[in-house]
């Protein structure tokens, strides 16, 4: 027996767990939601994407001077050509400074052992892809073969003709049955959460929202999303309108943006806090324009770490300098010449930027547009 898998999976997928945005075109995305994926020449945000930054004006705020890429990084520990090499995430702090007030440090830590806890329950009793079906990086079509002893053949290929062999290794049957079970619910799709958790059932949500209360943390339900409509690509909504919701929603009404971006990709939002903003700021909405993707994590929520982030090869290739903003906030800002993040710990979330632009910046132009949030407005 022989059969197409990965092609089949992507386009059976439910709409609700395909990345929104992808160069002025969102129905257009066909990549993991899982991850963020940065090509050199063409900007791809999928949602998995992003990235925030923020302060309240007289809230509490951390000095993180010699901190630098810890807070973000997660270390990648199957890698075997690059044991130093690992994953920037923009969406979960990994590691805390010493003078972090302890009930913040307390909810950080709750949230990771509440995922560890939700991710050992879903391989025993839920729907989940086992590891060794998960497809290889650039994988774009795979077949199966199932062998006469009962096991399966997975053949992995970088290309829709099959002719470009990336992998190819052996399965159980255990483990194949797995990923078809796994496959087939997210083309059913569950609504109603966010999807890094990977809920599929509605035993699933409930094992979800009973760990997530055990640990006194919130959940990320449904997201609500808003896409500008540039050049009449599609009917989404206006600059103003955009802004106006993330005045709304974010800043309770007041400036979020100091000065305002020059166009925006997506925002979007979630019942518990959760928000990021994908804006530009210049008027080259390109692929060599700059752009910026901001992430507000509240420290309540449960989070993996893994809804958004991007791999690095090189930790230590990263300076690290601080910057405060007009309204006071000292944000930790990290840069190896082509990509640039910053990161600030707030009294209620962790916020990061990630800013975007081939042509490369310099310090006092990252730093101007790190200037054009008002982190004092912060919710």
């Amino acid at each position: 027996m022989k059969r197409e898998t990965i092609t089949w999976m992507l386009n059976s997928v439910d709409d609700d767990y395909i990345s929104e945005a992808a160069v002025f075109c969102p129905e257009s995305i066909q990549e993991s939601p899982e991850r963020i994926v940065h090509m050199k020449k063409k900007r791809i945000i999928s949602f998995a994407l992003a990235a925030a930054l923020i302060l309240a004006m007289g809230a509490v705020a951390y000095a993180t001077d010699l901190f630098g890429i810890r807070a973000m990084f997660m270390k990648n520990t199957s890698s075997t050509d690059n044991p130093n090499s690992g994953y920037v995430s923009f969406t979960q702090p990994q590691d805390v400074p010493e003078e972090m007030d302890a009930g913040i440090r307390a909810k950080i830590d709750n949230s990771t052992k509440a995922w560890a806890e939700w991710v050992a329950w879903s391989r025993e009793n839920g729907i989940y892809e086992p590891e060794s079906c998960k497809a290889p990086e650039n994988t774009s079509t795979s077949t199966v073969d199932e062998n006469a002893d009962g096991t399966y053949t997975m053949i992995f290929y970088s290309d829709s003709n099959s002719e470009n062999e990336i992998e190819r290794r052996t399965v159980s049957s255990e483990d194949y049955r797995a990923f078809e079970a796994y496959w087939e619910a997210r083309a059913k799709g569950f609504s109603g959460y966010d999807y890094p958790y990977h809920v599929y059932t509605q035993g699933m949500a409930d094992k979800l929202e009973s760990i997530a209360a055990n640990y006194g943390l919130n959940i990320r339900h449904q997201r609500i999303s808003m896409f500008q409509n540039h050049d009449e690509v599609a009917e989404f909504s206006t600059r103003e309108e955009i802004t106006a919701r993330i005045n709304e929603i974010c800043a309770g009404g007041k400036s979020f943006f100091r000065t305002e971006p020059t166009g925006y990709d997506k925002f979007y939002y979630f019942d518990e806090g959760t928000f990021a903003v994908s804006f530009y700021t210049t008027d080259n909405l390109t692929n060599t324009g700059t752009s910026c993707y901001i992430y507000n994590s509240p420290y309540g929520t449960m989070s993996s770490g893994y809804e958004i982030f991007e791999e690095i090869g090189d930790p230590s290739a990263f300076s690290v300098r601080n910057h405060t903003t007009p309204d006071g906030t000292d944000l930790t800002v990290l840069q190896n010449g082509t990509d640039y993040y910053a990161y600030v710990y707030l009294e209620n979330s962790f916020v990061t930027v990630h800013i975007m632009q081939l042509n490369g910046l310099s310090d006092a132009e990252i730093d101007s547009i790190l200037d054009m949030v008002n982190f004092s407005t912060i919710r």
